[in-house]
Order: C-alpha cells, then sequence, then structure tokens
C-alpha cells in the first residue's frame, strides 16, 4: 500500500507543476486487457474487457509533446457450467491505476490534428476479485492477498495514434505491453497486455 501511495503522489505532483500552457483532457473509452501466461512450452490468454476513465496534460516541449496522466481501468469477465444437478459459475473482476508518460508528435491544424505516441505507464494493480458460486454457495478472495504469488506492479511500454478533431475532442488508439513478469518466485512467465480506444475531453 505504501508503494500505491508514492506512485500516485508523484503523478500528481508531477501534474501539478506542468505549465500554465498546459491542455487538460478527461480521458474515457474501452479497454480489453489480457493475461499472458507462459509457462513451459504452454502458452495460455486470457481476456477480459471493461473500461478506463481518468486525466492527462499534454505539454508542448517545441515540437514533440509530453502528456502524463492517471487513468483508473476496470476489466472483468465471467465463465459459467451446467452442472445437470447445480451450475457452476465464477466471476473475476480487475481494478487498477496507469500512470502514463507518453511522447507524441504530430501535424494538422486546429480542426484536425492528426498524432503518435509512446512511452512508458507504470501500473498498479488495486484489486482483483475471485468470486465463485456451486448451488447456492459461494465464495470470494482478492487475488492480491498476502500469501499470493501475484505481484500487483508492472511497468507498460506502449503507444497509439490520435486524432483532435473540433479544437476539444481527441480519439485515441493505443496498445501497451506489460514488460514485468508479475508471478513471484516462479519459473511461469505471467504478462498484462491492453488495448484502449476511446474519446477525450480536452479542456
Amino acid at each position: 500500500m505504501k508503494k500505491i501511495v508514492t506512485i500516485l503522489s508523484a503523478a500528481i505532483l508531477l501534474l501539478s507543476g506542468v505549465s500554465a500552457f498546459a491542455q487538460g483532457a478527461i480521458n474515457a473509452g474501452f479497454l480489453n486487457s489480457v493475461d499472458i501466461v507462459n509457462s513451459g512450452n504452454s502458452i495460455s490468454k486470457s481476456p477480459m474487457s471493461g473500461f478506463y476513465a481518468g486525466f492527462t496534460y499534454t505539454l508542448e516541449l517545441g515540437a514533440v509533446n509530453f502528456t502524463p496522466g492517471i487513468i483508473y481501468g476496470y476489466a472483468a469477465k465471467s465463465n459459467s457450467a451446467d452442472l445437470i444437478i447445480t451450475k457452476l459459475s465464477g466471476k473475476r473482476e480487475d481494478h487498477f491505476i496507469n500512470v502514463p508518460l507518453y511522447f507524441s508528435y504530430g501535424r494538422g491544424g486546429d480542426r484536425f490534428f492528426i498524432s503518435v505516441y509512446a512511452g512508458p505507464s507504470a501500473s498498479v494493480g488495486i484489486a482483483s476479485k475471485v468470486t465463485g458460486s456451486l448451488g447456492g454457495n459461494s465464495s470470494s478472495y482478492d487475488r492480491f492477498q498476502e500469501d499470493t504469488s501475484l505481484n500487483r506492479f508492472d511497468v507498460m511500454l506502449g503507444g497509439g495514434i490520435a486524432v483532435r478533431v473540433a479544437e476539444m475532442i481527441r480519439i485515441n488508439v493505443g496498445y501497451d505491453f506489460g514488460m514485468l513478469n508479475r508471478y513471484k518466485n516462479t519459473n511461469t512467465a505471467y504478462h498484462r497486455n491492453q488495448l484502449t480506444a476511446g474519446l477525450a475531453f480536452i479542456f
């Protein structure tokens, strides 16, 4: 928890110290998170869908722009099976905070501006709750509990394309690759990638 507070505090200080010429934006859109597990010769992928929302600032640095931000992400998936005499169901819900530090370059004018962006993001898992139900009985647990082998911290590297229209709306499509193995003390490699697509309202 102390690490989470430290990362979020650093992000807030970074945003509060930007130039008065920076453009703020409220961001929201679709998110697809994919867990990739590599164990021996086996590779499995587990996708989840959800949404993201947050704030970013774009600071002009000559020909290149710098855009830090604080983004909340939510992703979930559900499964169920009919066992004839009863029903088995399960659901997983992930909550996380991303702190992107993107650099971008673009061309255009006030009415239409297209740019490409790339850079790292710090990612912190807040909760990863799994709920299971068999018949009338249900139970749940958090995958980030102290006795689990899952690491809540990650560094992602990615980029995408942004199109600004009418000076106030920006359309974003991007992809981020998780760079760190999120399993502790194991020979299994576990990474999380994510696809995002949404809008930013510039103010």
